[in-house]
């Protein structure tokens, strides 16, 4: 009796709760710093591509998009290091769909070349 009386959801001590939610905020803030650097990386690299290809446009966009992903990264570990409760969604889409645009920009403009 006593060992199923352990395994019950409110048995468990508020403190053993709260320290699991804190260690998944921990996951989801290390993950949208590691999503943030690699988009700033790739955004880095269509830029020094760009650059090798002579695509002006594209160069200037992936500078632009590459700034901004520099400061969506030092947002996102700034959360991390705040210990924010939960990071934040419409940035992490945002990361996300500038980093495609500009994969998609690029391709485009090698493709019409």
């Amino acid at each position: 009796m006593a060992g199923q009386i352990a395994l019950l959801p409110w048995s468990r001590g508020w403190h053993d709760v709260a320290a699991e939610r804190q260690e998944g905020a921990m996951k989801r803030h290390v993950l949208t710093v590691l999503m943030s650097f690699t988009a700033a990386v790739v955004s880095g690299a269509v830029f020094v591509v760009a650059l090798f290809h002579q695509f002006a446009l594209v160069e200037v966009a992936a500078s632009i998009l590459t700034g901004l992903q520099v400061f969506f990264l030092s947002s996102a570990i700034g959360d991390l290091l705040d210990e924010k409760k939960e990071s934040n969604r419409a940035r992490n889409s945002a990361v996300a769909l500038m980093t495609l645009f500009l994969v998609e920009f690029y391709s485009f403009t090698r493709y019409f070349h």
